[in-house]
């Protein structure tokens, strides 16, 4: 068991050679980014999630709703392959959020309806059309996009494991609209620096340039055909 992650990469390096068949992260975003940083180049090595917060996004998207169902995965489970994404020489699996400040700090509290109401109900909230911030985005060194971005979702490979697919919301006055993209890269430029949010965790800021990659990594999910659940009686 691994407690300090400053020296996960050395770590690896050592317990690669020996009988290692596989490696479970138990923690949160950070940990699991962490992880799959330094897994980036160790193929045969399946990562396993155990998460100890709802918050945990690559858990959610493996099926380990919470620390329980990460316990039953390790015992039941299928192989899957996540294909990697790139922010400079850092390795990202899953998805990518990029958002105003302002437009986090709006979603976080309409959902803490209690903090809202303890900081004053006299605050004036922001329209949400007004959550955006001008953008240039380039798509593959090909296509230019210009707008007001509210928000942009990246995930890391498309229904059919080939593409990053993107999805925009943005601005023309107050009426937002949905854009998909696909791409192998994608550069982002902004009148204000963004944060780029894994699972909860900002890990850059733009201006910022993502790319999908060839590498992959396995992972440990709960199984599509037989679901993590005890049998009823009589069955």
């Amino acid at each position: 068991m691994v407690d300090d992650l400053a020296n996960v990469e050395d770590i690896l390096k050592h317990y690669a050679k020996t009988k290692l068949t596989a490696v479970v992260a138990v923690g949160g975003n950070g940990t699991v980014n962490t992880i799959i940083d330094a897994l980036a180049d160790y193929r045969n090595l399946p990562l396993s999630i155990i998460p100890i917060s709802k918050t945990n996004h690559l858990a959610s998207i493996l099926g380990a709703k919470d620390w329980k169902t990460g316990l039953k995965i390790l015992a039941q489970h299928e192989k899957k392959q996540l294909r990697l994404g790139k922010i400079g020489e850092k390795y990202f699996a899953g998805s990518l959020v990029v958002s105003p400040k302002r437009t986090l700090i709006a979603n976080f509290f309409e959902r803490k309806s209690l903090l809202r109401s303890f900081v004053g109900t006299n605050i004036k909230a922001i329209p949400k059309e007004e959550h955006h911030v001008a953008c240039t985005i380039k798509l593959d060194d090909a296509l230019v996009v210009k707008c007001q971005l509210h928000t942009m979702v990246i995930y890391f490979q498309d229904e059919f494991g080939k593409k990053m697919k993107i999805y925009l919301t943005t601005y023309s006055g107050k009426v937002p609209e949905e854009s998909i993209f696909r791409a192998d890269q994608i550069e982002i430029e902004s009148s204000l620096n963004m944060p780029i949010i894994s699972g909860n965790e900002p890990v850059a800021h733009t201006p910022v340039k993502i790319q999908a990659i060839g590498k992959t990594i396995p992972v440990l999910a709960a199984p599509s055909k037989s679901p993590l659940k005890k049998p009823n009686k009589g069955s």
